[in-house]
C-alpha cells in the first residue's frame, strides 16, 4: 500500500491533537500501518537540544524535521497523521513538491474561541504565523461539528498525487519469467574495468539481474534492487549461498535503508526511462549522498535523439506513453549541468550509437561516469 500524510496544521488550541487522534483510530480500522506525530511530542523528543525553543528559527528547523520524518515513513508505505503549528509556507510547498500522497487539512478557528481556549498564554506567541494558501480542506473547528464527521470529510479527500511505484511491474513480471538471457551489457563491462577490486556497488533497477552477477564474478560486493518480486525472487534463490550478494525487491528512487550505506559505485542502466524527472532529481541526490568519497556514479540510458523519442502520447518533459509503456528520453546537456550542479565531476560522457546494437535495433545512448570527490560530498 503507498503511504500518505495527512498534515493537520492550525494555531495553538485549534484541535489538531484531538482531530489528529480520532483520524488515527479511525484508520487503523482500515490501514495496518498508521502512526500519528504529535506536536508536543516532537519537541519533547527535541527536548534538550539546540533547537527546543520557541524563536521563529527554532520552529523552522523543527517543522523541517517532521517534514522529513513524514516522507521517510510514507515513502515506506506508512500512513502519517502529523499535529503541528508548523505555519511555514516554506514546508508546505516542500511537502507538496516532495511527500507523495500528501494532504493538509487546516483547522480555522476564531480567534475569540482561540483565546478563550489558551490557558498557557500561546496565542499571542502567534502573531507571525503564515496561513496556508491552498490547503486541501479547510475545517472550521468551533466546536459546533462532531469530530466524527470531520473525520470522515479528512477521510474522503484524495491525494492530488498518489505514489506511482508500480511501474508496469505486471509486465516486468511477466517478462523476466521468460527471459533467460544473462550475458551482461556492454555497459556492465564498460564500468568493470574502471571499479577497484572489491568494489561495492549498489545497482538500480537489476531487472533479471545480469549485469549485477557479472559484477558479483569479477569480485565485488554488489546490492541491487528492482520492483520485479518475480526477478527478485529468482536472483535471491541463485546467489543463496554468496555472501556477497543482496536482492532487494523496493523502489529504487526511495530505498532510504539502502541508501544509508556507502558504496563505491552506484550504477544505472535503462532505469531512468522508467522515472519521472522529479523522481529522477530525488534518486540522484540520494545517491550522492550514498557515494563514498571519490565513488562514482554511472548512468547508461536512451537520450533524446533516439529513434523513438517522440512517438506516442507526450505527457511530460521528453516523456511519453508509447506502446502503453512510459518512457522518458534524456538530454545529455541537461544531465550534465544537473550533475554538475550537485557537485559531481564528469569523467567521461558521450552519446552514441553501437553502445546496446541488437538485429532489431541500435539506440542512441548516453553513457556517463560522473565522480564525487571528498571536497563534494558534504
Amino acid at each position: 500500500m503507498n503511504g500518505r500524510v495527512y498534515w493537520i496544521t492550525g494555531l495553538s488550541n485549534s484541535g489538531k491533537t484531538t482531530i489528529g487522534t480520532a483520524l488515527y483510530y479511525d484508520l487503523k480500522k482500515q490501514v495496518d500501518k498508521v502512526i500519528i506525530l504529535d506536536g508536543d511530542l516532537m519537541k519533547q523528543i527535541a527536548s534538550g537540544t539546540e533547537i527546543a525553543g520557541y524563536t521563529y528559527e527554532d520552529r523552522l528547523i523543527r517543522a523541517k524535521r517532521y517534514s522529513l520524518m513524514a516522507k521517510l515513513l510514507a515513502d515506506q508505505g506508512v500512513w502519517v497523521i502529523v499535529c503541528a503549528i508548523a505555519m511555514f509556507e516554506e514546508i508546505r510547498k516542500w511537502n507538496r513538491q516532495n511527500i507523495k500522497g500528501y494532504l493538509e487539512i487546516f483547522l480555522d478557528v476564531p480567534d475569540e474561541i482561540l483565546k478563550a481556549r489558551d490557558r498557557l498564554g500561546l496565542y499571542e506567541k502567534q502573531a507571525n504565523a503564515e496561513y496556508p494558501k491552498s490547503p486541501d480542506i479547510v475545517i472550521n473547528n468551533d466546536g459546533n461539528e462532531p469530530i466524527r464527521d470531520i473525520v470522515r470529510r479528512i477521510k474522503e479527500i484524495v491525494p492530488t498525487s498518489e505514489d506511482d511505484y508500480d511501474r508496469d511491474r505486471e509486465y516486468w513480471n511477466q517478462y523476466y519469467q521468460s527471459y533467460k538471457s544473462f550475458e551482461p551489457s556492454g555497459f556492465a563491462r564498460f564500468v568493470n574495468e574502471r571499479l577497484c577490486r572489491h568494489s561495492h556497488i549498489l545497482e538500480l533497477g537489476c531487472g533479471n539481474g545480469r549485469d549485477g552477477l557479472f559484477f558479483l564474478k569479477n569480485g565485488h560486493n554488489v546490492i541491487a534492487i528492482d520492483g520485479s518480486d518475480v526477478a527478485i525472487e529468482m536472483l535471491n534463490k541463485a546467489t543463496h549461498d554468496d555472501s556477497n550478494a543482496l536482492f532487494v525487491c523496493d523502489d529504487f528512487v526511495k530505498c532510504h535503508a539502502l541508501y544509508q550505506m556507502q558504496y563505491d559505485c552506484v550504477y544505472s542502466r535503462f532505469t531512468l526511462h522508467a522515472i519521472t524527472e522529479e523522481q529522477e532529481n530525488e534518486m540522484l541526490r540520494n545517491a550522492k549522498e550514498a557515494l563514498k568519497s571519490g565513488g562514482i556514479l554511472c548512468i547508461e540510458a536512451r537520450t533524446i535523439r533516439d529513434e523513438i523519442y517522440g512517438m506516442g502520447q507526450e505527457i511530460g518533459h521528453n516523456a511519453y506513453l508509447y506502446n502503453a509503456h512510459y518512457r522518458r528520453f534524456i538530454d545529455p546537456t541537461e544531465f550534465k549541468e544537473k550533475l554538475q550542479g550537485l557537485g559531481f565531476r564528469i569523467e567521461y560522457l558521450e552519446e552514441a550509437q553501437g553502445f546496446s546494437k541488437t538485429a532489431e535495433s541500435d539506440p542512441v545512448l548516453m553513457r556517463c561516469i560522473a565522480r564525487i570527490d571528498c571536497c563534494n560530498n558534504s
